[in-house]
């Protein structure tokens, strides 16, 4: 079984919103092939979790943002390959940019309705939750609902914790240890608070430190509930 102890790797999501559409992309090639999702990849040595987001958003999308709300980390594991890293996503969404969405060499960008907008008064197409990773149908509408129909102010963060026990995936008809959720966590944030267990209340105070401190309670706790 996958333990907090290996290795992660560090990545970056972004979903660009406007006043009444979500964008994503369609992942044309490598990792997520058939997958609508954010966008996004690795953090690069030498760059902030934010650089790296802004970098991926432009390779991938061709716009520049200009301001990155931060929502949530992601902590995806694989307990069937006991040697897959655990990924680590950093979630942003973006409210502002330069430029205008393009296809790349490894995205198609694609306008869809958020969830609060009935098909008859939009233009754009649903949301296809079931072209998606798992967990993004977990928390992608609770974030959205920040934004759509109204957009309130304040912050809304949280952490997610998922592992996957692998299975057949519908969508390529292979193998994937990426798929079949088979526990999760999620715990939204109260800013400003420390939480009964003493974590931040606000993601920007999680450091290196306290993300993998984080992800050994959560295994502590889901060996416990296995028995």
């Amino acid at each position: 079984m996958a333990s907090y102890t290996a290795t992660r790797k560090l990545y970056t999501l972004i979903v660009p919103v406007d006043s009444q559409r979500v964008l994503l992309g369609y992942k044309k090639r490598g990792f997520g092939e058939g997958k609508y999702n954010g966008f996004g990849g690795k953090v690069e040595p030498g760059e902030t979790i934010a650089e790296g987001a802004i970098r991926e958003l432009e390779e991938e999308a061709c716009i520049k943002a200009k301001n990155l709300p931060y929502h949530g980390i992601l902590f995806l594991e694989s307990t069937a390959d006991s040697k897959a890293p655990i990924l680590e996503i950093h979630v942003f969404t973006a409210t502002e940019w330069a430029g205008e969405p393009m296809e790349t060499e490894e995205m198609r960008p694609v306008w869809f309705a958020p969830p609060s907008t009935t098909h008859d008064s939009s233009d754009s197409p649903a949301i296809p939750f079931q072209n998606m990773w798992e967990e993004s149908r977990e928390w992608l509408p609770l974030v959205l609902a920040f934004y759509f129909p109204t957009p309130r102010r304040g912050k809304i963060q949280f952490a997610h914790h998922v592992t996957f026990k692998g299975g057949l995936n519908p969508e390529t008809g292979l193998e994937d240890i990426w798929h079949g959720i088979d526990r999760k966590f999620v715990k939204w944030l109260e800013s400003g608070r420390k939480d009964d267990e003493g974590f931040p209340g606000d993601l920007e105070d999680w450091t290196e430190e306290v993300r993998e401190q984080w992800i050994e309670k959560r295994m502590m706790a889901f060996e416990k509930n296995k028995m």
